[in-house]
């Protein structure tokens, strides 16, 4: 690994830490669950970062705050964050960032767009709603319909991180 990797995964780690934390998350009572802007900073690492940098910048910050460190949604953190009710939102975040840049291809906005959705969304959410509905034991279809009032914001958080990795495609500091 060499300095610009780091550099770069370190860089990401730091904005997820950041906007997980500065930018307030929006509560839901219903699910338990809060919209926050973290699935952006993963849509993010993985189309401007390789497989593996995106992979490792959202698996430390996943194990930092797994030891203690309050950088989970509401500044919190520790191994019962992990294994509680988001955890499985937590533990999908790493490999969905690894999913999107590994098939992100040439990085088209339809393809980026796609794999976005796909793994930043409709991945993320199926490991996420199940560990909700073992924690509440509730039917999977009910979590996932509970789910259903973040869509939109997911998908502008996806149309966002299309575009911005479309716009900074190019920028030879990025260019993977």
């Amino acid at each position: 690994m060499n300095i610009k990797q780091m550099t770069r995964i370190s860089l990401f780690t730091a904005m997820m830490v950041v906007f997980t934390i500065v930018v307030p998350s929006i509560p839901f009572p219903i699910i338990q669950t809060p919209f926050t802007l973290q699935t952006l900073i993963i849509m993010l690492a993985a189309v401007l970062l390789k497989p593996t940098d995106a992979f490792m910048s959202i698996l430390v910050y996943v194990m930092i705050g797994a030891i203690g460190l309050p950088v989970f949604s509401g500044a919190k953190g520790g191994l019962g964050v992990v294994l509680g009710p988001t955890g499985g939102f937590i533990l999908a975040f790493p490999f969905a960032a690894f999913l999107i840049s590994y098939f992100k291809g040439k990085r088209s906005f339809f393809r980026l767009l796609t794999v976005n959705i796909i793994f930043g969304i409709i991945f993320v959410s199926i490991f996420g709603v199940l560990t909700l509905s073992i924690y509440f034991n509730q039917p999977y279809i009910v979590m996932v319909k509970a789910m259903l009032i973040l869509i939109i914001f997911d998908l502008i958080k996806a149309l966002v991180a299309s575009y911005i990795g479309i716009v900074l495609k190019d920028i030879k500091y990025l260019n993977v």
